[in-house]
């Protein structure tokens, strides 16, 4: 049987502190689901959340290259461990610990995927200015159910994905691949109030496998 969440929580608080990590990063399970690869299938997976406790990292923004690199292989070796997982993301901001049950209800209404475009239209200019868009395969901008506290607030999951043949992929890791200013761009204007009605936002940090290249 799946294991519950409260386990999985359990899981992944004992494999942060086994990593070294319990000093430096929280770790949160989101009440979400996505779509992962498993072998040649697919299945259903919960989306787990990182986040930086000490204040010197500024909720993330103010992480080095160095520091994305060691968060990264920390994200990835998430999923091995703790196999009910195919999706960590680094959520930036306070510092996040425990189940997250709060969701916003969310249907396919005209304000809500507006929101998303404008969203989307921030990342790609994002993007552009630093000359990104050829150097990424795919940036999937994903509207998230999960307030964190502000009702009816949805978050935002960031997805920078390289890949040759979209068999396989990895996230662009700041200071490597994207540079760590573009990213810090745009989580200070989707959390400027520019867009309105954000909490969130969730840097992906997942290689595919376990993750999709998009969201579902």
């Amino acid at each position: 049987a799946p294991a519950g969440r409260e386990q999985v929580q359990a899981e992944l608080e004992a494999l942060t502190k086994e990593l070294g990590h319990v000093d430096d990063f929280a770790v949160s399970l989101l009440p979400v689901q996505t779509v992962g690869v498993q072998g040649d299938g697919r299945s259903y997976a919960h989306l787990v959340a990182i986040s930086c406790r000490k204040a010197a990292a500024k909720g993330g923004l103010a992480l080095s290259p160095a520091q994305w690199a060691q968060l990264a292989e920390f994200a990835k070796a998430i999923p091995g461990r703790v196999h009910s997982v195919n999706r960590v993301c680094l959520l930036f901001g306070d510092a996040v610990s425990g189940l997250v049950d709060e969701i916003t209800p969310t249907t396919l209404k005209q304000h809500v995927v507006h929101k998303l475009q404008l969203a989307d239209d921030v990342v790609t200019e994002t993007m552009k200015k630093h000359k990104l868009m050829r150097k990424l395969a795919q940036v999937p901008v994903v509207l998230l159910p999960v307030p964190f506290g502000i009702a009816g607030a949805h978050s935002i999951a960031i997805r920078t994905f390289i890949t040759n043949d979209f068999m396989t992929g990895t996230p662009a890791i700041p200071g490597r691949q994207v540079p760590v200013e573009a990213v810090v761009e745009i989580v200070e204007r989707l959390t400027s109030g520019e867009v309105a009605g954000l909490s969130r936002i969730a840097y992906d940090l997942t290689p595919k496998p376990p993750g999709t290249t998009e969201y579902e």
